[in-house]
């Protein structure tokens, strides 16, 4: 008699009666249904059919974290803003090739960046800085590495804000820089002299961008040609090219600097050099 043929009051009273003949015992025979009963119903709920939705529909969770979150508000991709602090500097470039430009600060490394963007031609990107903190921001060569003759936007914050910002060009230019605090001061230029530059005092990364020799300390023939030819192109009014440029000014005020500067978001722009 199988458990199917069991329907009346009788039956079931013959089929136990049938168990204790043969010695089994019915309620042993009941748990050892029920473990059955229950394996069968976790093989179920692990079977893939069972737990995967059906094609084209979300999952159950998927479709409430959607219904509940609220929507995303757009942000700068992860490698077009880097840095923190109360300062920041909206970087665009303005050249024909992409760069990566890194903040570099006083008293650390001058190869390996603390902050750092890529950017396409055209686009635009930020590194910001803490007050109190000062050093510069420079572009990298094609490789990717931070060279000593790279051109130089140079930053200090006092500890309420108050910046000094100028451009160099002293150990060389592989940019041109400018930057300006939105308030009607503005330092460096945009133009790009490499071209025009004696063969002697140009040098080439792997990617063709070019590179103009800076004064430094005017040791060399080569240092001495490179600041003059761009003195001569720049003039020494927007830019520092020599180490005293601003002391061998006759007026009181420095141009070659944003000095005492209550602005603490500026623009820039690097371009071909």
């Amino acid at each position: 008699m199988t458990i199917s043929n069991v329907s009346s009051l009788d039956d079931i009273s013959k089929f136990s009666q049938g168990l204790e003949k043969a010695g089994i015992d019915p309620s042993e025979l009941i748990r050892i249904f029920d473990a059955v009963m229950a394996q069968e119903g976790e093989k179920r709920n692990a079977s893939p059919a069972a737990s995967a939705p059906a094609q084209g529909s979300a999952s159950p969770a998927a479709s409430v974290s959607a219904a509940a979150a609220p929507s995303a508000t757009p942000v700068a991709a992860a490698d077009k803003a880097a840095g923190t602090g109360e300062n920041s500097v909206s970087i665009s470039n303005t050249s024909n090739h992409d760069e990566k430009i890194g903040e570099f600060l006083n008293g650390g490394s001058t190869t390996a960046p603390v902050a750092e963007i890529t950017l396409k031609p055209g686009e635009t990107g930020k590194l910001s800085y803490a007050n109190g903190q000062g050093g510069f921001m420079a572009e990298a060569d094609s490789s990717g590495a931070y060279k000593p003759s790279a051109s130089r936007l140079e930053f200090y914050a006092d500890a309420k804000g108050i910046n000094n910002t100028d451009v160099s060009y002293i150990d060389g230019r592989n940019a041109a820089i400018q930057v300006s605090d939105g308030k009607g001061k503005s330092a460096g230029d945009t133009q790009n002299i490499a071209s025009q530059a004696p063969s002697d005092i140009v040098s080439h990364d792997s990617g063709g961008n070019a590179t103009v020799t800076g004064w430094y300390d005017g040791s060399s023939a080569a240092m001495q040609a490179g600041g003059n030819f761009m003195e001569q192109k720049l003039g020494t009014g927007n830019a520092y090219i020599h180490p005293d440029d601003d002391q061998k000014r006759t007026q009181s005020a420095n141009p070659m600097t944003m000095a005492q500067d209550s602005s603490q978001n500026y623009t820039a722009s690097f371009g071909d050099a």
